[in-house]
């Protein structure tokens, strides 16, 4: 127990992390004094910093997605419901209402899967859902001036187990039904990577230099080529409570409260090398060329969703027979800016 303890304290520890460190090696001529490449660390670790935890929570909201089902029970085995389900969670959604931090913008994750489940004894049924997707399988084949896409992982898969409290009741006949409360309890796991590499400019304010008769701040463009790492890896326990509501068996409409804790971490390591150089028409005066020197990069980052995120679930499943139709949203309580979109068709037998 107690080194299972030391490996979760590691992993925590180690999840929450972020460092940008850059290298100037000046042209002949030119001086960059110690510590005056600080802004430009901080310029592109603000960037992460701000937006770190939002594309993180965007993983671990997303890893909740998959289980579309408007029934408050599938039935008793042999009863059992197959189908497919895509999802996506956006994060900071503040930032299309312009309300957003300087610097932030959404996160962004879907997670299409496949699901299945089965009814159990004693009012109980089980969902499972899978999602395995990688370039092997098949190549999008992404190659702009800025990104190339080198190679990408994705799995997604969970379980949630069921429990129909309240079974349905007729409330109008042929009109309204009360369709039960379910509780229910979920495991889920999503991880993968994706490989870019490209070419990256920016412009960077502020950086010391000395050349010549020049000594001052200025304003410097970097271009240069990249390689870049995205990972994440999130597990997820949920716990929901949902009701439901049937009118004219043809919709169901389910809406209750959830709560998730989240262990995992989404990371970035951003790597490159190229020119600085300069317009600064005082500094062109001392160097004709504007070049400043070569710069290296690398910004190792990786951020932890919110261990606890309480949501808000509403759905409408539209019944043709066996087969069912289903949308979603999933809402986060704690700043109710993050929310989910959710879609699926499954047949139910």
């Amino acid at each position: 127990m107690k080194k299972i303890f030391i490996i979760v304290l590691v992993f925590i520890c180690t999840a929450a992390y972020a460092r940008t460190t850059i290298t100037v090696t000046p042209d002949t001529g030119v001086t960059v004094p110690p510590n005056s490449t600080d802004s430009i660390e901080k310029q592109l670790q603000d960037i992460t910093d701000k937006n770190g935890t939002f594309i993180a929570n965007s993983f671990a909201l997303a890893n909740m997605l998959g289980y579309p089902i408007g029934k408050s029970s599938i039935g008793h085995f042999p009863h059992m419901e197959a189908g497919v389900a895509a999802g996506v969670a956006l994060t900071n959604a503040k930032y299309f209402d312009d309300k957003a931090e300087d610097g932030t913008f959404p996160g962004v994750m879907a997670n299409p899967v496949v699901h299945a489940g089965f009814g159990l004894a004693g009012n109980f049924d089980i969902i499972g859902k899978l999602f395995y997707f990688r370039k092997s399988i098949y190549d999008p084949g992404i190659d702009t001036d800025t990104a190339t896409l080198q190679d990408f992982n994705f799995i997604s898969f969970g379980a949630k187990l069921r429990y129909n409290y309240l079974k349905e009741t007729t409330i109008v006949p042929f009109l309204l039904s009360f369709g039960g409360v379910t509780f229910s309890i979920g495991g889920d796991i999503m991880m993968g990577n994706v490989d870019v590499s490209g070419e990256y400019d920016a412009e960077y304010e502020d950086i010391t230099i000395q050349c010549g008769a020049y000594n001052g701040q200025l304003t410097s463009n970097f271009n240069s080529t990249y390689g870049a790492t995205v990972s994440w890896t999130v597990f997820t326990l949920s716990a929901q409570a949902l009701a439901y509501i049937d009118v004219m068996y043809l919709f169901s409409f389910y809406t209750g409260f959830g709560l998730a804790t989240n262990l995992g971490f989404f990371s970035t390591d951003f790597n490159g090398d190229g020119q600085l150089t300069s317009d600064d028409p005082a500094f062109l005066i001392a160097k004709a060329d504007g070049l400043i020197g070569t710069m290296e990069f690398e910004s190792v980052n990786s951020y932890m969703p919110n261990y606890i995120i309480p949501t808000f679930i509403f759905g409408v499943e539209i019944n043709l027979f066996v087969i069912k139709l289903t949308a979603d949203t999933m809402v986060n309580l704690y700043n109710r800016s993050d929310v989910t979109l959710q879609g699926g068709v499954r047949v139910q037998l």
